[in-house]
């Protein structure tokens, strides 16, 4: 989203939300940093296999 067509406030929260659910998150299971989106809302680490549900575009639970 990277034309004049929409203001700057705009371009900025969405060029925030795809960074945020692009990046890696640590697992609570194996601690490795491996954690990505599948789709939203759905989470998943490539290390151990754990599968999670959290918000949509970034990843905040605390599985304890």
């Amino acid at each position: 989203m990277r034309t004049a067509k929409y203001g700057v406030g705009v371009r900025k929260r969405v060029d925030a939300i795809r960074q945020l659910r692009s990046e890696k998150y640590a697992c609570p299971r194996c601690k490795k940093l491996a954690i990505r989106r599948q789709s939203a809302g759905i989470w998943k680490c490539k290390h151990c296999g754990l599968v999670m549900a959290d918000n949509a575009y970034s990843l905040s639970s605390k599985v304890i």
